[in-house]
């Protein structure tokens, strides 16, 4: 394909508004206005304290306050700010308000890009490669959706402003890095990339100036922490596992290729490890193209430069994440390095070799083979995190909505758990919201129904159907067995009631992909009730589905109990 012919060109901003359409219409199907974890803390407390600050000195300290290991300085800004505004802190506003700054970075590349003067259709790997639902718990989730993407867009301003000289491009990365420093730890990078920036440059005085004004911001970031969320262990893992923090940094590094979520984690990590050590290949022998010999000192540096520069900058900050997170985080067990928290930079990794493989080849030839490969890796990469991720963003919803339900309703469900010091702390959190009014529960695929799901009991339990029942330490396996599941649900809960409380339980079966995907039954009702989610008591169990043409709640003569 020659990518240069008049009717691609033309076509060109459409097939790239697609993957674009495609990923803001799955932010706004699947974005909930409900909290979760330490989405509570976060937020709820958060704008509650705020409130009750009384003079401004209080008010900036919560604004600067840790949560757990960061600072989260811009999400608290624009939940104070929507607060003052509307009069409540919307959670799905916020995911929404927060992956506008994917489009930030979306911009940036472009900017870079449109530099290297090739056909406009070579932009559609880096569209393809960056929205995408493989990475759906920072998309999705309003305090790491401000955390990752909100930094990566800053951290990536900095190195371009950076790229070229000027006292006013230096101003500017200045005060853009010291926000990036406070919207989350991962953000205190942006200091070094930006010094690795100056460096290449040979700008000593500034990159002397930058260092020490980074050390100071980092001297007062970490002033106050309580403590280290157990860091310190980092060390004594490494000593005991050094082969797993050397095979994670490569597992992190290539995680956009994790195809098989599903698999134990040794089959599943072989293919992003291989992409690992093969993305990593590939940045070295770049790295030797642009750096050596090390560059000329130049007030005016041409396109390449500049782009060389910018490049320098964002790799220093990818890879300062994939050291850090494969230092810290293998103590929890190696599926973290292949979390969805974490793969987005797996995704910029790639985007960044790809412009800079475009950069650095002028021939055509060259570039029209980078581009065929960036399109197969891009088109293949999309389709695949549609697929394996749609199913579970479906499911994760139904799950918010019905432990949305548990939270208003008992005052636990939203990633609580009894006998946790967390627990009540929570509830009064959400409950103190919605008194305050600054936050309601969003109506939810139970609203219809909810009263009634209130109500006792009423008339005979139904035999007809029969739960095949297994005792777990903590949980209960519950499955329908004979049951002729209606056909086209698109929701269903196990209802634990008692005679205080009623609890939801969602059923993710609904959510294989043969029955997503292709609409056929669904053989089973199948899910685990949790008993760190059940006071004591003995609950009588029921099935609410939706929808369906009879009572969409049905009440069995079957029982557990919580001791």
């Amino acid at each position: 394909m020659t990518y240069k012919s008049r009717s691609l060109q033309q076509s060109a901003p459409f097939l790239i508004l697609v993957p674009i359409v495609c990923f803001w219409a799955f932010l706004f199907a699947y974005a909930a206005d409900i909290p979760w974890m330490d989405d509570m803390e976060s937020f709820i407390y958060f704008q509650f304290s705020f409130l009750r600050a009384d003079s401004l000195f209080t008010k900036l300290e919560w604004l600067l306050k840790p949560n757990n290991e960061h600072r989260i300085l811009f999400a608290k800004l624009v939940a104070a700010g929507m607060q003052a505004l509307t009069g409540s802190v919307n959670f799905r506003w916020l995911i929404l308000i927060a992956s506008v700054w994917l489009v930030g970075t979306l911009f940036i590349f472009y900017r870079v890009f449109k530099t290297i003067k090739v056909p406009l259709i070579a932009f559609l790997p880096v569209v393809l490669l960056l929205l995408h639902p493989q990475y759906y718990l920072i998309t999705l989730s309003a305090v790491t959706s401000f955390q990752h993407q909100t930094t990566v867009a800053l951290v990536f301003a900095v190195a371009y402003l950076l790229a070229k000289p000027g006292a006013g491009r230096l101003s500017g990365a200045l005060c853009i890095e010291i926000l990036a420093s406070f919207s989350m730890s991962s953000g205190l990078f942006g200091w070094v990339s930006g010094a690795a920036t100056l460096l290449v440059q040979r700008r000593f005085k500034e990159a002397a100036f930058w260092i020490g004004f980074g050390a100071v911001t980092i001297l007062l970031y970490v002033h106050g922490f309580a403590n280290s969320q157990g860091n310190d262990t980092s060390m004594s893992f490494f000593l005991q596992h050094p082969h797993l923090v050397f095979l994670g940094f490569f597992t992190f590094s290539g995680a956009l290729l994790d195809f098989f979520p599903s698999a134990p984690i040794l089959p599943r990590s072989i293919l992003p490890t291989l992409a690992g050590f093969g993305l990593t290949g590939l940045l070295l022998w770049m790295l030797k193209r642009m750096l050596l010999p090390w560059p000329q000192a130049t007030t005016q540096p041409d396109a390449r430069a500049v782009r060389r520069n910018f490049l320098v900058g964002a790799y220093g900050f990818i890879l300062i994440n994939a050291v850090i997170i494969a230092f810290l985080r293998p103590r929890f067990g190696y599926s973290v390095m292949l979390i969805s928290n974490y793969t987005m930079y797996s995704s910029l990794f790639a985007i960044l070799l790809y412009l800079n493989a475009l950069s650095e080849f002028s021939a055509w030839e060259i570039q029209r083979k980078w581009i065929t490969a960036g399109l197969a890796l891009g088109i293949t990469v999309w389709c695949a995190m549609y697929f394996q991720s749609w199913t579970r963003v479906a499911e994760r919803k139904q799950m918010f909505e019905a432990f949305s339900f548990n939270q208003k309703h008992n005052g636990v469900g939203l990633g609580a758990t009894l006998g946790t010091p967390f627990a009540p702390a929570a509830k009064w959190w959400m409950d103190s919201a919605v008194a305050i009014g600054f936050y309601n529960y969003p109506p939810a695929f139970y609203t219809p129904y909810e009263q009634d799901l209130l109500k006792p009991v009423a008339g005979h339990p139904i035999h007809s159907i029969n739960l095949l029942i297994d005792e777990q330490p903590d949980f209960f396996s519950v499955q329908t067995e004979g049951l002729p599941v209606p056909e086209h649900l698109t929701n269903a809960c196990f209802i634990a009631k008692s005679s205080e409380r009623t609890y939801l339980f969602p059923v993710p079966t609904l959510f294989n992909p043969t029955s997503f995907f292709l609409g056929r039954k669904v053989p089973t009702l199948r899910a685990q009730l949790l008993k760190t989610s059940l006071y004591p008591g003995t609950y009588q169990l029921g099935i609410l589905m939706t929808p369906v043409s009879g009572p969409a709640i049905q009440y069995l003569d079957q029982h557990i109990t919580i001791r």
